[in-house]
């Protein structure tokens, strides 16, 4: 998996194009910053997990993680690709209802579901990742309203994935999930319930993870676990979900595996667990995000201001940061840029700054790019997944639009906001 989009090409002028279609352009037409998504990319992404599963466990689903970026068009172009979807929210979930997506293709995560959004989930048909004895209550209260629940139980796995702390999932100590201890309480309740129907167990050990063992190591856990089940409460696991995490490249000493090595191995370790242990094979799913649509994305900046500090440092002030791309600040996350044009000029090591009222609105401390100048336009790589969907409103900036690419055609996906969408919701007081 490449840093780059799949269609990202620079000409002999040094101008870059994605999708057949001028970055220069599509920086002038629709403003910056400016997200942009390469159709091809996705695509491919998505194809890489239906075929390598296709040849080695058909009995899979894939459903996209929506939480790394979504949009109506988004899901519907997911769905062509014959994704599901998993949700982490009430506005993620009526986002999903209202695309061409059906509902039994979406599975409802979260850790604090309020009753509202399990009603509206139920009264669809979709799926409940359950992640604690709360959410269950509230389960058991609205089958009294005649809404039945197909269930599958959030466990703690306890794998610390090599990660950054902030996206590590399976540890001991997480948010999220029951600890094993509680499985055959849990799944005894669901069992007492005629409204509750259980269908597996789901686990999910961080993201932006490099290595493969620790899901290997999962597959163990769950088998263990399942076995339990079936002896203590007789219940079958007919779904195992296995989530997400694999990484992508952000810079190019970054090393993931690829995404058919990963099922493989994956797939090869539960057919021999299921065979030594004279297990029917049950049903998978995964649940990638960030290694579907990160490397197809990239986000266009517009120079305003070049700073000199003496000898120690040369800013270059961009018109977006920490409001459309949080991650650096939250992550210390790092990203590969390059000019929209390259001048071929001599190239010197830059800081770029975002615009915010934040000393930490630091997109990158250190670069080396061709001599920028006023007007010129960066890209930033692999800026599909976590920047639309953690940007804010910080600032009362607007948010930007986000277009699809493909063969010199141009899709909006999300509009840019204007100044009258961010006083929207703003309520008139007079004194």
């Amino acid at each position: 998996m490449k840093v780059v989009p799949d269609s990202y090409i620079v000409d002999e002028k040094g101008d870059a194009y994605i999708g057949g279609v001028s970055l220069k352009h599509l920086a002038e037409k629709h403003h910056t910053p400016l997200y942009i998504l390469d159709e091809q990319t996705i695509r491919r992404n998505c194809r890489l997990y239906t075929e390598a599963l296709s040849r080695y466990y058909p009995n899979s689903k894939v459903l996209y993680a929506g939480k790394a970026n979504l949009n109506v068009g988004l899901i519907n172009l997911m769905n062509h690709e014959g994704l599901g979807l998993d949700v982490v929210s009430g506005g993620e979930l009526y986002t999903a209802l209202k695309s061409q997506m059906e509902p039994r293709s979406i599975y409802f995560h979260g850790n604090n579901k309020s009753v509202e959004e399990l009603r509206l989930a139920l009264q669809n048909g979709v799926s409940i990742v359950v992640d604690n004895y709360q959410e269950l209550q509230n389960l058991v209260a609205l089958g009294k309203e005649g809404l039945r629940s197909k269930i599958l139980i959030r466990l703690k796995p306890e794998i610390e994935a090599h990660t950054h702390d902030y996206i590590k999932t399976g540890q001991i100590d997480s948010k999220f999930g029951f600890d094993k201890e509680d499985l055959i309480r849990v799944t005894s309740i669901i069992k007492a319930n005629d409204s509750l129907k259980y269908i597996g167990l789901h686990a999910h050990i961080g993201s932006q993870i490099f290595d493969i063992e620790p899901f290997l190591d999962l597959v163990d856990i769950l088998f263990e676990h399942v076995g339990h089940i079936q002896k203590e409460v007789g219940l079958e696991t007919a779904v195992l979900n296995l989530g997400g995490g694999i990484g992508i490249q952000y810079m190019t000493e970054d090393d993931p595996p690829e995404i058919p090595v990963y099922i493989e191995a994956v797939t090869t370790k539960i057919k021999r667990v299921c065979a030594l242990k004279g297990m029917t094979e049950p049903q998978l799913i995964f649940e990638p995000g960030r290694s579907v649509i990160g490397n197809a994305g990239v986000t266009i900046y517009t120079v305003g201001t070049i700073k000199e500090i003496h000898d120690i440092k040369t800013y270059v002030f961009v018109d977006g940061g920490m409001a459309d791309n949080p991650r650096p600040m939250m992550y210390q996350a790092e990203y590969t840029y390059a000019l929209v044009r390259d001048t071929g000029k001599e190239k010197k090591v830059y800081a770029i700054a975002g615009k915010f009222c934040e000393s930490g609105d630091i997109l990158t401390h250190s670069v080396e790019l061709p001599e920028v100048e006023v007007g010129d336009h960066i890209v930033v790589f692999a800026t599909g997944a976590y920047n639309y969907a953690m940007a804010s409103n910080y600032n009362r900036a607007v948010k930007p639009a986000m277009v699809l690419v493909n063969k010199g055609d141009v899709k909006i996906l999300v509009r840019r906001e204007k100044w009258e969408d961010v006083i929207a919701c703003d309520q008139e007081i007079t004194f």
